[in-house]
Parts: structure tokens; sequence; C-alpha cells
């Protein structure tokens, strides 16, 4: 048999409300009182055949405040206050979803014993809650106690789980965890900062010293270039123009003509030499034919004179590519190949060019050369290599190592315009 429905249970009452109702009690006990009081004069002052209805009111009035009476005299409320408890577990689960949710490890030790560990202190320092704390975290917390609520920091070399240091920020305050004062420690790790610290102090330098050179390289080419202009195609035209006042003054038709014939050989090869040096500047295929066409007169041009095997493997790009992307793109090629020539001392070099499939022009120079260290100090044209891909929105990769030879990979992106 059901016992039927389990009773509500009482809603917790105020003791605003609790006062409330007191004084409501009270001003019907008065209430009563007097209306009890008036029938009893009434019945004293009666004689006309009325007393029954005094009688009446004043016992209903007695009736009716007696048990309000009773009510105030009694210890015990008639509405059950119910009060909240303090739930220690759901402080503990509050903690533990903190803790989780941080990068930073959370240790709190009480008595040198850990009492409290978050996944991220776990998977650093390797404790468990319950193990006394390693040796290297209580000589690296700072040695004053700090008082309730104040937060001191410090610097230290801790251990991993995996027994390798690393550099990490410790924050210490004094906290009451589970009834006990115990040391609650914020361990961060500063190995990635530190990395990357180091790749910018590198990067920096290596920009400092290509700024260094740069001004050098700049005018070692341009003192190239107007050496050539002077010594080659200053002398042509200034023996083109003793040939011309020679042949204006001549008067034996014989020794006429050939002083024009000179004249006409000094300025072809003049011009062949401006042709070339405007190539050297920027090669006129790669405006007018594009980048393939340019890449494969460079090639020939600088192994045309030398044992060195070269193979081509130069892909039709489905569209032509940015300004931008076929300059840095010619220009590494170019560094590469010459490199290859100058420094490797290879008997084989391969270029590769083709479209990545991705929406990425990729370009690969291989040698079979001596190869280098990459941890060495590198020269300004890797340096320059480097920067054109990045400048490009490209990427750059080495590989290479002593006697192994040297693999360039270049990664460009594609413009709206480009492949």
């Amino acid at each position: 048999m059901d016992a039927g429905p389990a009773s509500p249970a009482p809603a917790p009452v105020s003791a605003l409300s609790q006062r409330r109702l007191r004084r409501q009690a009270v001003a019907l006990i008065i209430a009563g009182l007097v209306l009890a009081g008036a029938a009893g004069m009434s019945l004293f002052n009666a004689g006309n055949g009325t007393e029954w209805v005094s009688w009446s009111v004043m016992f209903v009035a007695l009736f009716a405040t007696f048990p309000l009476l009773l009510g105030l005299r009694s210890s015990t409320p008639a509405v059950t206050i119910v009060q909240p408890k303090a739930d220690g577990d759901g402080k503990d689960a509050l903690l533990h979803q903190l803790g989780t949710a941080l990068h930073d490890g959370v240790v709190i030790i009480c008595d040198e014993h850990v009492r409290y560990t978050n996944p991220a202190a776990t998977a650093l320092l390797g404790l468990q809650p319950g193990q006394c704390a390693s040796d290297g975290l209580l000589q690296a917390l700072p040695v004053a106690e700090t008082n309730p609520g104040d937060v001191s920091t410090t610097q230290s070399l801790l251990l991993r789980a995996d027994g390798q240091s690393f550099r990490a920020e410790l924050a210490l305050q004094r906290v009451q965890y589970q009834g006990a004062v115990c040391r609650l420690v914020v361990v961060r790790d500063l190995s990635e900062l530190e990395s990357g610290r180091t790749a910018l102090a590198t990067s920096n330098a290596e920009l400092q010293a290509m700024a260094g050179r740069l001004f050098s390289v700049q005018e070692d080419e341009r003192r190239s270039i107007s050496r050539d202009l002077h010594d080659d195609i200053g002398q042509a035209i200034t023996a083109m123009k003793l040939a011309a006042c020679a042949a204006r003054d001549e008067e034996d038709t014989p020794r006429r003509q050939e002083d024009i014939d000179q004249i006409i050989e000094l300025a072809d090869s003049t011009v062949t030499k401006l042709r070339n040096l405007s190539m050297l500047l920027r090669p006129p295929q790669l405006d007018a034919l594009g980048l393939e066409a340019a890449l494969r007169w460079q090639a020939g041009m600088l192994f045309r004179a030398t044992p060195v095997e070269l193979l081509l493997h130069v892909d039709t790009l489905s569209h032509r590519p940015s300004n931008e992307v076929e300059q840095a793109c010619f220009r590494i090629a170019q560094e590469s190949l010459t490199n290859a020539l100058r420094h490797a001392r290879a008997s084989q070099v391969s270029l590769l060019l083709r479209d990545g499939g991705d929406g990425e022009l990729h370009l690969q120079v291989i040698d079979d050369g001596e190869g280098f260290d990459l941890a060495a100090p590198r020269g300004l044209g890797m340096i320059v290599m480097r920067e054109r891909a990045q400048s490009a929105g490209g990427s750059l990769h080495i590989e290479t190592a002593p006697g192994e030879g040297t693999c360039i990979n270049l990664r460009l992106p594609c413009s709206s315009a480009a492949c």
C-alpha cells in the first residue's frame, strides 16, 4: 500500500517574516481582549433581557484569543526555519574546476607535503597529493614567509617529471585550505618564452648583420656597374668617336670604309655589353616571357662554361605569378645556383619549378656538393634569400649537412592574379 506523496519540505523563513507574524498575533490578542472587555461591561449594565448576547460575545473573544497567547509563550516557532549548511565539497569542486582550466601549475603545500595539484602541475613536476614536495620546488620558494593575502614571486630552475630542467616563475601565497594554513604555489613554465626570446635575439642579430653589410654590398654592386660602364662602355664609345673623326677627315675611300666598319663593330659590342649589364640587373625575359623562361635562361648562362651537370625540371605554370612572387623566386633561384657553383663543389645540380597543388609555388634546388653546417655562422646570401621569401609571404627551408649536399625548398603564395 502506497504511503502517498511525500509532504513538501518547509520553506525557509527569514527573521523579518517571523517578526511580522508575531506583531500580527499581538494585534489580534489585543483586539480579542478589548472585545471581551466590552462584552463584560455590557453584561454588567444589562437588564433588558439581552444578557445572552453579551455572554456569547465574551466567550467567543476569549476562545479566539487563548490559542494566540499559548503560541506567543511557546519557544518553538510555528513555522520551521531551514538554515543553509556550508558545503566544503563544493569548494573543493570549484578549486578543481579552476585548476583544470589553468595552463599554469597550481600546488598547495602544507607541512612540506602536497595537498593539491592541478593537471598542469602534475604534468610539469610529477607531483601527486599526499607525497612530499620535491626539494627543488621547496628550495626555490622564497625564504621569507608571506603575510596572508600577500604574493611573492621569484624565478628558478625546476625539474620536470621526465628529469629535464626548465626555468619557471613561481608565485607564493599563504592560504587557508581544509582547515590548515598552507602555501599556494603557482608555477609558470618559461621555456617557450625563453626559446622565443632566443629566436628573436638571433633574428635581430641576423638583421643587424644584414643591415650592417647591406650598405657595403650595395656600394660594391654600384662600384662594379660603374667600372663596367667606364672601362667597357666608356672606352668603346670613345673608340667610336675617334674612328668617326678619322673617317670624317679621311680622303682615302678604302681607309674611310675601314674606319666605318670599325665604328659598326664597336657599336655592336657596346650594345651586347649593355644588354648583358641590363640582364644582370633584371632579365627582360622575366617581364616579357615570364618566370619559366627567365629561369631557363639564367641557368643556361650560369652553367654554360662549367663541367657541372644541370638538370632542369621547369613546368609550365597554370597562371602567371605576381611581379613580387616572380622576382623573389628568380632571385632566390639565381642565388642558389650561384652558391652551388661557387661553394658546393658539386658535380650535379637540379632545379625544379612547379605548382604546389595547394595554392603555392614550389621551387627546389638540389646539389650533391659538400654541404655545410646550418648551426655555423651563415653568409649574407642565405639571410637575404630568407628575407626575400618572407617579404613575398613565403617560406624558405634548407636541408643540408657536411658531406650530404644541399636541398633548398622555397614555397611562395599565389595572389588572386597568380597560380
